[in-house]
């Protein structure tokens, strides 16, 4: 009898050949399983090739096989070990407004070599193992010397002013970015610089000069000054008496008054953002120096507000 097919539709041929059934089943799971191992394999190849590729990933059902890298802290600073990144600071400065920064605006002028500002900082440490935030308090006294202003290209025969500083000082708060690096396990350079706000106060006065003056003398107050007061070689109290006396106003308030033809004393704000409010400025470049493990002490120089500085103080670890 000629053999037939696993599957034949006949009836007949199906019960004659039951005794065959066995040996086809186990032919058809072996195709079955020869069709998933090809399956399964294809799959693997896929995977490899996805996971050879730059930025892209399988999701695998089971565990993965490779954790995750986990975020590590910054390195604590040499020195700073166990220590908390926060400290107190304590400054005391020296301020100068030279008179060569004011040549590029002013063609006579006179100059602060005396002013001094304190401060008190907060130093948060933690912000990477080379840079610190600096937030400072700090008060300025910024009473330069009083004498003949003229704006660079005016005429000093009608725009030269003598000028009063009466206890002009400040109050500002400012935020720093401070970066520092070891020099040596004990000296460490810092550099950066923030922004902040300050108040001003005390007062400038002001009084048009009238007694013919020109770019040769318009930086001498004895030749050249307002005609009702005289000669200013320095200002007295006597003097400041003298130009009270001349006011454009009983209070000093600000007039539009003073003239070359008729000065008068008159008190000025000369402050930016309508009233005493102004910008801060702050720069620095300095050295720390570790004096014990919990005491540090700085040494610096930059420029805030309205001059350069160079001051010092120490520095508290917690």
């Amino acid at each position: 009898m000629t053999s037939l097919p696993c599957f034949d539709a006949s009836l007949t041929a199906h019960l004659s050949h039951r005794r065959r059934l066995p040996g086809c089943a186990l032919r058809l799971a072996s195709a079955l399983g020869l069709c998933l191992g090809l399956m399964l394999g294809w799959a693997t190849m896929a995977e490899a090739q996805m996971l050879s590729e730059p930025g892209k990933s399988s999701r695998a059902l089971g565990p993965a096989t490779q954790s995750e890298p986990t975020a590590q802290a910054a390195p604590t600073p040499p020195g700073d070990e166990g220590l908390s990144p926060h400290s107190l600071a304590v400054r005391a400065r020296w301020v100068t407004v030279p008179g060569w920064s004011l040549d590029a605006f002013l063609d006579a002028h006179t100059q602060l070599n005396a002013g001094w500002s304190v401060g008190i900082e907060y130093l948060y440490r933690a912000m990477g193992p080379h840079l610190d935030l600096v937030t400072s308090l700090d008060f300025s006294w910024l009473n330069a010397d009083s004498g003949n202003y003229l704006g660079k290209g005016n005429d000093p025969a009608e725009k030269t002013h003598y000028i009063v500083f009466d206890k002009l000082s400040s109050l500002s708060l400012d935020a720093s970015l401070i970066g520092h690096w070891n020099l040596t396990p004990w000296m460490e350079i810092r550099v950066g610089g923030g922004l902040g706000i300050g108040v001003v106060f005390g007062n400038l006065y002001q009084i048009t000069d009238n007694s013919g003056c020109t770019l040769q003398n318009a930086n001498d107050p004895s030749n050249c000054y307002p005609r009702p007061v005289g000669p200013i070689p320095t200002l007295t109290d006597n003097t400041r008496r003298i130009l009270e006396s001349n006011a454009c106003e009983p209070d000093l308030r600000d007039s539009t008054k003073d003239t070359v033809l008729s000065p008068c004393y008159r008190r000025i704000d000369t402050y930016p953002f309508s009233g005493r409010v102004v910008p801060v400025l702050n720069t620095l470049l300095g050295f720390r120096f570790r004096a014990h493990r919990n005491v540090l002490f700085h040494l610096e120089a930059g420029w805030r507000l309205a001059g350069f500085y160079l001051g010092a103080g120490p520095e508290f670890r917690f």
